[in-house]
């Protein structure tokens, strides 16, 4: 993976790049957020739109996992998370009866 700054990205756009079409994604390095450039052509842009979305689910739910762990969710019993889910459908209706 070839890698460019963000800075120069910015600056230059795609001239930063190069005039050579690449295949392989480049990293967009910046100071403080990194950003991963895949090329796309008409032929695999459905293939990389899909691959993109399921990586931010995943990184999503990676997330929430760490959150519920930081939370001690991770420790609940089963019947502590029938509880909270019986709770939470009790607020839900309570809002949509109010609403």
């Amino acid at each position: 993976m070839k890698t460019i700054s963000l800075r120069d990205f910015q600056r230059e756009g795609a001239k930063a790049l190069g005039l050579a079409p690449q295949s392989e994604p480049w990293l967009l390095a910046g100071r403080e957020q990194e950003f991963v450039l895949l090329p796309v052509t008409p032929e695999n842009r459905s293939a990389v739109v899909d691959l993109a979305e399921g990586l931010a689910a995943v990184m999503a739910l990676r997330e929430d996992q760490t959150r519920a762990v930081d939370m001690g969710l991770d420790q609940l019993g089963m019947e502590e998370v029938e509880n909270e889910i019986r709770d939470a459908r009790k607020a839900l209706r309570r809002r949509k009866h109010s609403a």
